[in-house]
């Protein structure tokens, strides 16, 4: 991924910036992160709980997102 804004999540899995008011999230869709915890799904990206990201404007907003086949 082109470093641009913010790696977070778990194996640093997300990239998150913002650009003219827009939260743009960016994914490697070609990435595997391995088995969910149950074992029922294979993860490709997490954020491992809910990440605060400071916004341009001030505001504080938080991020949870799972992406799983």
């Amino acid at each position: 991924m082109e470093e641009k804004g913010q790696i977070i999540g778990k194996e640093s899995s997300l990239q998150v910036y913002e650009e003219d008011g827009l939260l743009h999230i960016v994914v490697d869709t070609n990435r595997e992160l391995g088995p969910s915890a149950s074992g029922k799904s294979t993860m490709v990206a997490s954020s491992g709980g809910n990440i605060p990201i400071q916004l341009d404007n001030g505001k504080q907003v938080k991020l949870g997102l799972n992406l799983y086949y």
